[in-house]
């Protein structure tokens, strides 16, 4: 004769398994790490916006130089010349991108002023505000 092991079934009590508490400790901890990493993503999104808005000042602003260059001492008057060719002068378009590169990541116009630096000579600055009112400008002053 063959000897057949002998199994038990293991009464409902003692099976392996998870209880409530520890399935709601581990959503709890999941949520938590959630929550941290939306946080870490919307701050670096918002720096990286910032950043983008820097770099579009820094294009208007050699484009405008640009323009100054090629109209012989003239800074533009607005900066949609910038983006199309200016009838007048026949220069342009000196930016790609149409009407939205002279758009601030926000959607927002760039602001831009002609000043005089310490040593008495013109700058052409370009600037925007972000929605959390940081101000944004090339050249950095």
């Amino acid at each position: 004769m063959i000897a057949r092991p002998v199994t038990r079934r293991l009464a409902a009590q003692t099976r392996g398994g998870f209880t409530l508490l520890e399935v709601l400790v581990v959503v709890a901890i999941l949520v938590i790490l959630a929550s941290v990493a939306t946080f870490a993503v919307v701050s670096y999104l918002r720096g990286a916006k910032a950043d983008q808005a820097t770099l579009q000042a820094q294009k208007i602003q050699q484009a405008a130089l640009s323009y100054y260059t090629k109209t012989g001492g003239n800074y533009p008057q607005s900066l949609e010349v910038l983006v199309v060719r200016d009838p007048s002068t026949g220069v342009g378009p000196l930016l790609e991108g149409g009407e939205s590169a002279i758009l601030d990541p926000w959607g927002n116009p760039f602001q831009f002023q002609v000043v005089m630096d310490n040593a008495g000579a013109e700058r052409f600055v370009v600037s925007t505000v972000s929605p959390d009112g940081q101000l944004i400008q090339w050249p950095r002053q």
